[in-house]
């Protein structure tokens, strides 16, 4: 028998020893002992009578730094800034404070301040867990349909450059589809447009997309939105950016432009991943046909959320990738808003610069948002009685009948 065996055999006998109710049912199992394990009795009697005391590990209880106090500040600042993951919210949370106090949006007590500037991605994270929505992303439609025209004329890019990372105004446009669940009739779309150095963002829906509405949008986001001028841009190879229309316009305009591969839609990386942060999570994917509700739409584009997007909203760059035995590690600069990379660029003029202070000066995130979300109550509201007034009409027998 060996040494294990033996230990486990005397931890199952000594529980019979010590339910014995008389001295020969204890004799009867010291005699046991000493059959199986060949020892002497008295041997068996102190292996029998023997305590066996388990050591338990002392555990040590940390001393609590960031306490649920701190859950309300830091929720608040996580909301003005459009619910970023940690990453991108750790960087800016002394900035939003600042801007925060300034407007008297935020009350911290004691050393909060401190407390939430210092805290690590990891608590962050902890802290926020019971408040973020952990639901199933949806996916949209593709719309993009293929254009034969001009194809060779346009050349391909597959990625940006060094310089042009470091350069503002490359950008890439995409248009993201409004169509629910079906790809056929009317309905509206959303151009949306970014900045591959800086990742200002500008967007534009609109119904019945056209050539000529699509490169209106794009005059209009050049000429009035951008605050620097519009170097390149880069877009798929659908119908409404393969044209003669839109050719024309970047000739005329020394707008380089470029397309992405057939059916690579990682050549457009920056814009697809875009498509969802700035608009599917606040439009959504239902189908929308209605006039009246792509001018609100419109509306909060132009103002509230093209504001806090490029104000407000922190974004990730990629530094670099690389690959080492099959396994690709990527780093990634710390997280900025748009108007921070601006403001550090050396290729942006004074005047601009001024200009964007000025109006970061007057911003108030938290009313913003605020703001915001009224615009998007009002969006949902109008969106239920619509939906409410077509189904009441479908099944009124007399209306039918008169239109």
């Amino acid at each position: 028998m060996s040494n294990q065996s033996k230990k486990e055999y005397l931890v199952t006998v000594r529980e019979r020893y010590r339910n014995c109710k008389n001295r020969k049912e204890k004799s009867d199992v010291i005699s046991e002992v000493v059959t199986n394990l060949q020892i002497v009795r008295k041997s068996a009697i102190r292996l029998l009578k023997q305590r066996i005391f388990v050591r338990r590990k002392t555990i040590r209880s940390r001393k609590e730094i960031y306490g649920f106090d701190l859950i309300k500040p830091l929720k608040l600042i996580w909301e003005v800034v459009g619910q970023p993951c940690s990453k991108r919210l750790k960087p800016d949370i002394g900035d939003t404070i600042k801007k925060l106090k300034e407007f008297g949006e935020i009350e911290l007590y004691g050393n909060q301040e401190k407390l939430l500037k210092q805290m690590s991605t990891f608590t962050i994270d902890r802290l926020l867990e019971a408040e973020k929505d952990i639901s199933k992303k949806e996916y949209g439609l593709s719309g993009t349909k293929r254009s034969p025209l001009l194809k060779t004329l346009i050349p391909i890019r597959t990625n940006f450059n060094a310089e042009e990372t470091k350069e503002p105004g490359h950008t890439e446009m995409d248009c993201v589809l409004h169509c629910g669940e079906s790809l056929s009739g009317h309905y509206a779309e959303t151009l949306n447009v970014l900045d591959i150095y800086s990742h200002w963002n500008e967007k534009k829906i609109f119904l019945n997309k056209t050539k000529a509405k699509v490169v209106g949008a794009f005059h209009e986001m050049r000429t009035k939105q951008f605050p620097f001028p519009i170097l390149s841009v880069d877009f798929d190879n659908g119908h409404e950016f393969v044209n003669w229309v839109l050719k024309g316009y970047c000739d005329r305009n020394n707008v380089s432009y470029t397309r992405s591969r057939s059916y690579h839609k990682n050549d457009q990386a920056h814009i697809e991943g875009k498509n969802y942060q700035s608009i599917r999570r606040v439009v959504g994917y239902d189908r929308i046909t209605d006039p009246v509700l792509v001018e609100m739409i419109n509306d909060m584009y132009q103002n509230e959320h093209r504001l806090l997007t490029n104000y407000f909203y922190t974004t990730l760059k990629l530094k670099e990738k690389e690959k080492i035995n099959g396994k690709t590690t990527k780093s990634y600069e710390i997280a900025k808003t748009p108007y921070k990379r601006l403001m550090e660029s050396d290729k942006i003029s004074l005047e601009v610069k001024n200009k964007l202070k000025a109006e970061y000066m007057r911003l108030n995130p938290a009313e913003l948002q605020r703001n915001l979300r009224k615009k998007l109550a009002k969006i949902k509201q109008y969106r239920s009685v619509t939906v409410l007034n077509l189904a009441t009409t479908s099944d009124n027998p007399a209306v039918r009948s008169h239109n």
